[in-house]
């Protein structure tokens, strides 16, 4: 018989005792009370998208191809998450309804029970790298619901499996006679029937009585509700603190009842994948075409949620992997050094040959299954991150700049211990002059092609004041191996003193600070540029105002006069010969000062030597003479 937490307290406390006598130190394992794992059924999540990311990820761990999520919106009374998975057959669901927390994933329990890769416990049964960990994914069902359904197959078996769970709310002020405080996270029904369809599998999880405070969120009630305050609102000349979503799925009254219509970027004909691009395509031109509201705020939460999942999920990317741009691409691109006083070359891709190509880039291509889709409510969701080849706003560079690099260190072969293993990862840093939305602004990471957060603007922490340059550039880090165990536990955090944390962050603090290096040489590059053509424009046109000049002085059957320049005073060089006429600088008050514009003292001399002035001063009076008249234009010079 198990012994009960009070028995194992008594035991520990009569050791401690004992150690006063004969100076033996009481030992033992650490145990987690009841009390954790109420906390965690009761929901750790910060947003819906979060839950449903989760339960995405647990599907992908499971070998499915394709997932499906039916919200009943905009009512959300209820919510189905089917995927074709491997399933569960009577043992996994057993052990999984046991062992909250101990996920029988990365573990050599796991291939007994059909979970991991025979060979590899921290792969799934394809080989896919697993997302889950810790064995709590289900429950982020706790944070929409606290009654659901599991049904689920597994395929070449006879019966198909029905559990129903609920979840008790926990609370933190309550008591118990109980002797040894134990806490039940919940209760569950399951059954088995028979069923004829042997090679059927997957799993469906049914979300009923999704809680009020969810429902109310996913249909924007907040924001609903605000806009009525500011149309009743009596005083004038106060800007409105919220504005209506150009895009959202109706609004749900008081009364149950549809009360607006639903407003949305795709029509009911659109194929799914069609829908999810009208979606991508209507929010980046609403950000492209307004001054303040380039984020987001144009969807209601609904959408932010569906934008914010697809953002998260192991899925494709609504174009093309960042890896796969080629040298026909208009990007500049640059190999990021891991030295920490390197500098970023330019790589000069030929043709069509990619940027993976060229550096041996992994990510996005791992997949043994090469197929995971995921639709919610008829639309399939791809990554929202396109990198346009076009610039935006500002053209103060020629093209946008596309940075790449990659690492893989087993840290000098310190102890696992110490370092935490091995730690490989990949990673871009693309710049444009402006990101659209603001969302994609910062670096986001991905661990096994997946993500619990959303861009971080401050680039984990980047304090050097580059404010202007970290608003212009989007990152993404794909973790291949390692920095599982700074994730926390709701995986939207991370354990910012774990080691490959740091060193991600240093590695990545590093690149920005080569980007920013090279992004300002090639700006000095176009300023000069600029500035050499400006010059060469304004000198072609004084040439053309002095030619004008002589031919009407002197006729157009005699040349202009040879100009033999000498460089002098600080390097400028000035004509010490119009024509015949010497002209002599060699003068104190002369040589002290800069002209800035050698060109305007050429056209000038023309100018005068056309009207004859030249010839009748001496060398020194011709460039007084000169001298004296730049110097009037010395401010516009």
């Amino acid at each position: 018989m198990p012994i009960s937490v009070n028995e194992k307290t008594q035991e520990l406390e009569g050791n401690i005792r004992n150690s006063l006598v004969d100076g033996t130190a009481a030992e033992g394992r650490l145990e987690t009370n009841d009390r954790i794992i109420a906390r965690v059924t009761d929901g750790i999540y910060r947003e819906p998208w979060s839950a449903f990311r989760e339960l995405v990820s647990n599907a992908y761990d499971a070998d499915a191809t394709s997932v499906s999520i039916d919200c009943d919106y905009p009512f959300f009374n209820e919510v189905r998450i089917s995927d074709d998975g491997i399933g569960m057959d009577s043992q996994t669901v057993a052990d999984l309804l046991t062992n909250i927390g101990g996920s029988s994933k990365r573990t050599f329990r796991g291939k007994s029970l059909g979970t991991v890769n025979t060979s590899d416990p921290t792969e799934s049964p394809s080989g896919r790298k697993l997302i889950g960990k810790i064995g709590i994914g289900l429950f982020a069902v706790a944070q929409l619901t606290n009654h659901f359904q599991i049904i689920t197959k597994r395929k070449g078996n006879s019966e198909r499996i029905s559990a129903t769970v609920k979840i008790n709310t926990y609370r933190e002020n309550a008591h118990t006679d109980e002797a040894d405080e134990t806490y039940a996270s919940g209760t569950y029904k399951v059954v088995a029937e028979k069923t004829s369809d042997i090679d059927a599998h997957g799993t469906t999880i049914v979300l009923m009585n999704i809680q009020r405070a969810v429902r109310e969120k996913l249909q924007s009630r907040e924001i609903w509700d605000a806009l009525d305050e500011q149309e009743n609102e009596e005083t004038f000349g106060l800007f409105d603190i919220v504005s209506k979503p150009n895009f959202h799925i109706g609004r749900v009254g008081a009364n149950g009842e549809l009360s607006i219509p639903s407003s949305l970027p795709w029509t009911a004909t659109d194929s799914p994948k069609e829908k999810f691009q009208k979606l991508f395509d209507r929010t980046i031109e609403l950000g492209r075409n307004s001054s303040d509201r380039t984020d987001l705020s144009h969807l209601d939460n609904y959408l932010k949620m569906v934008w914010r999942l697809s953002l998260g999920s192991p899925i494709k990317y609504l174009e093309t992997h960042p890896f796969e741009f080629t040298g026909l691409t208009n990007f500049d691109f640059f190999e990021l050094s891991n030295k920490p006083k390197g500098g970023a070359s330019r790589i000069d891709l030929t043709g069509d040959q990619s940027i993976r190509t060229a550096m041996g880039l992994e990510a996005g291509t791992k997949d043994p299954l090469s197929e995971f889709t995921v639709f919610i409510d008829g639309v399939e969701l791809f990554r929202p991150v396109k990198l346009s080849e076009v610039l935006q706003g500002s053209k103060n560079l020629p093209r946008p700049m596309f940075f790449a690099g990659k690492v893989e260190t087993n840290f000098g072969d310190a102890s696992a211990d110490r370092s935490g293993g091995k730690l490989a990862f990949e990673a871009y840093l693309y710049w444009n002059s402006k990101i659209i939305p603001k969302e994609s602004i910062g670096a986001l990471i991905r661990v096994n092609g997946a993500s619990g957060t959303l861009f971080d603007p401050d680039f984990l922490g980047y304090q050097i004041a580059e404010q202007t340059r970290k608003k212009q550039v989007t990152c993404e880090i794909f973790v291949l191996e390692g920095l599982d165990g700074a994730l926390n536990i709701d995986r939207e955090s991370y354990n910012t003193s774990h080691a490959h944390y740091l060193y991600i962050q240093k590695w990545l603090h590093n690149a920005f600070r080569q980007f920013a290096t090279q992004h300002k040489k090639i700006g000095r590059e176009v300023r000069e540029i600029e500035i050499e053509r400006i010059s060469t424009d304004v000198t072609s046109k004084l040439t053309d105002i002095a030619g004008e000049v002589w031919e009407r002085m002197r006729g157009d059957d005699i040349g202009l006069p040879t100009i033999e320049t000498r460089p002098l005073n600080h390097g400028d060089s000035l004509p010490v010969k119009v024509g015949g006429n010497e002209i002599s600088w060699d003068q104190p008050r002369i040589k002290e000062r800069r002209i800035g514009r050698p060109d305007r003292i050429e056209a000038i001399s023309i100018i005068l030597d056309a009207y004859g002035i030249l010839e009748l001063l001496d060398d020194e009076r011709r460039a007084d003479l000169l001298f004296d008249i730049a110097t009037i234009f010395e401010d516009d010079a």
